[in-house]
């Protein structure tokens, strides 16, 4: 037998058409349909079973907030004045589209826009500063690498003298220091370290007799 279950989302009621089935002494319970929301969503209820998604709008903005909102419309503050476009423009009755076709901008920016100012009010035009993409390697491995630029070659069994960026690619990989890592992620390891590669010097010999005299005459 099929009958109404009212589910609550993130603060909203919900109505479902369910049914249930017994399974020993517990009931499953399947959903059939979806039936809307209790209460209307910007005073637009949307048809039963479906229906286009009722367009989003800036809640009643007071006094003290429009004058806000129209001194961050002016500002320097790309993303303050953005947001306040988009919120003044709403306020006025424009739909999500139209905005998106006044300011240039994408709508998924606009709608981020309206519904921060209805959780958040005037606190929206500040923009959250993102921690930013986790480090790739643990600081053990960074020491580790900084580690072996400052170690001799020759003291690991290596039969050259100085390292370039590619050698280093080549032994950290080999030696499991690192699963992976490219040469880029590599360099700027070492340039966080304030570390870098000493030149390797070229030496001209020669069987003349006189090579150390004629040399010491070119580099005088």
């Amino acid at each position: 037998m099929a009958y109404e279950r009212i589910k609550t989302v993130k603060g909203r009621e919900y109505r479902y058409l369910v049914t249930g089935t017994r399974n020993g002494t517990k009931v499953v319970q399947k959903v059939l349909k979806y039936l809307g929301p209790v209460q209307r969503v910007n005073n637009v209820q949307r048809k039963k079973g479906g229906g286009p998604k009722p367009t989003v709008f800036a809640r009643k903005i007071t006094d003290a907030e429009r004058s806000e909102l129209q001194t961050a419309s002016r500002s320097n503050d790309v993303f303050a004045r953005e947001r306040a476009k988009t919120i003044l423009l709403s306020s006025e009755g424009k739909n999500t589209k139209d905005i998106c076709s006044l300011i240039g901008k994408e709508k998924r920016s606009v709608l981020a826009a309206i519904h921060a100012f209805n959780e958040k009010g005037i606190a929206c035009l500040a923009q959250v500063k993102r921690s930013g993409r986790k480090p790739v390697f643990t600081l053990e491995q960074r020491a580790k690498i900084v580690q072996t630029l400052n170690t001799d070659p020759r003291s690991l069994g290596l039969n050259f003298t100085t390292w370039s960026l590619h050698k280093l690619h080549d032994y950290v990989v080999k030696n499991g220091f690192v699963t992976s890592i490219s040469i880029e992620q590599l360099r700027q390891i070492l340039l966080h370290g304030n570390k870098k590669f000493k030149k390797s010097r070229k030496w001209c010999y020669s069987n003349d007799p006189e090579f150390a005299k004629k040399n010491s005459l070119s580099t005088s």
